[in-house]
C-alpha cells in the first residue's frame, strides 16, 4: 500500500508506516523531508495552496495502486488535498483524517478545518473514497493517559500507526473463524480503535455518530485457541454486549497469533456525516 503524508502531522505519521515493509512512503510538505518526497513552496493561507502550488507531475506517477492519505485539517498545506488526491483517480484512496483539539483553534483555523473534515466525507459517502477514517488527537491520549510534553506527539502516531498496521494485516489473513461478510457501500466513514480483552471495554480514536457496521479482529494466542475451551463462549459475549441498537451490523474474527498477550482492534463504520450542524 502507498502511504501519502500531507503536512507536518500527515507526513510525520506517514513516516511511522516505514518500520514495516508493506508500505511505500511519499511525503509533501513545506519542508525538506528524507526518502520520497515532494516540497511545496509555503504560502500564507489555505486558500493560497489550493490556488498557487506547483505540483510536479513526476512525483505522483511513481505512486500506483492502493493509497491512504493522511491529512490534518487545521493545517494550512491542507488546502492542497483536493489538487492531489485528484492525481489518483481510479484508485482506491482511503483518507485517514486527523482531528486535532478545535476548541483550541484560532477562528480561521477552525473554520477551515471544518470545510475540510466536511468536504472529505461528502465525497467519502459518494463513493469517490473507498474509506474515510477519522482519529482525535484528544482520544490517543486519553488511552495512553499521562504523555510527555517532549516525544507527545510520537507517542500518539505510534499508537496510531501500530492500531491501523494490525488491522490491515488482519483484514488480509485468513481466520481462524469469522462472522465477515461484505462491508455496506454507504457506510464509508469510519474509525478505529482498542478493546480490553479482559474486560471487554472498547475504546475508540473518535466518538462515531450513528455507527452502523462493527468489526472485530481478536488475535489470540496460538496456544489458547486449542486449548481454551471458554474461550468462544467469551468472545461471542463479548460482541453480543456491543449489540446496542438493531441496525448495526456486527461482525468478527479470531485470529492466531504466537504473541504471549491476546489483542482486540475495533473498526466502526457509519454513513452519517459526522459533526453535522442540523438546524
Amino acid at each position: 500500500m502507498n502511504v501519502i503524508g500531507l503536512g507536518t502531522a500527515g507526513c510525520n505519521i506517514a513516516e511511522k508506516f516505514s518500520q514495516y515493509p508493506q508500505y511505500d512512503i511519499y511525503l509533501i510538505d513545506t519542508v525538506k523531508r528524507e526518502g520520497t518526497s515532494l516540497r511545496i513552496a509555503k504560502k500564507t493561507g489555505h486558500e493560497e495552496y489550493e490556488s498557487q502550488s506547483k505540483l510536479r507531475t513526476s512525483f505522483f506517477q511513481k505512486i500506483n495502486g492502493e493509497c491512504l492519505f493522511i491529512v490534518c485539517g487545521a493545517e494550512a498545506i491542507s488546502g492542497l488535498t483536493l489538487r492531489i488526491l485528484e492525481k489518483f483517480s481510479g484508485s482506491k484512496i482511503e483518507i485517514l483524517y486527523i482531528k486535532p483539539d478545535t476548541s483550541l483553534l484560532p477562528e480561521i483555523k477552525a473554520l477551515q478545518e471544518r470545510a475540510t473534515f466536511n468536504v472529505l466525507q461528502q465525497y467519502a459517502r459518494s463513493g469517490l473514497f473507498e474509506k474515510m477514517y477519522v482519529i482525535e488527537n484528544l482520544k490517543l491520549e486519553n488511552i495512553l493517559g499521562e504523555v510527555q510534553i517532549i516525544g507527545y506527539h510520537d507517542k500518539l502516531n505510534e499508537l496510531l500507526v501500530s492500531t491501523i498496521h494490525m488491522i490491515n494485516v488482519y483484514k488480509n489473513s485468513n481466520s481462524e473463524m469469522d462472522t465477515f461478510s461484505s462491508s455496506m457501500p454507504t457506510a464509508r466513514i469510519a474509525t478505529i480503535g482498542l478493546v480490553d480483552y479482559e474486560t471487554g471495554e472498547e475504546k475508540l480514536f473518535y466518538d462515531i455518530d450513528m455507527p452502523r457496521e462493527k468489526v472485530y479482529y481478536y488475535a489470540i494466542n496460538k496456544e489458547q485457541l486449542a486449548t481454551d475451551g471458554t474461550l468462544f463462549k467469551k468472545i461471542k459475549t463479548q460482541v453480543k454486549s456491543q449489540i446496542k441498537d438493531e441496525y448495526v451490523k456486527i461482525s468478527y474474527g479470531v485470529f492466531s497469533t504466537e504473541y504471549d498477550e491476546n489483542y482486540v482492534y475495533s473498526m466502526v463504520n457509519a454513513s452519517f456525516v459526522q459533526e453535522q450542524k442540523i438546524n
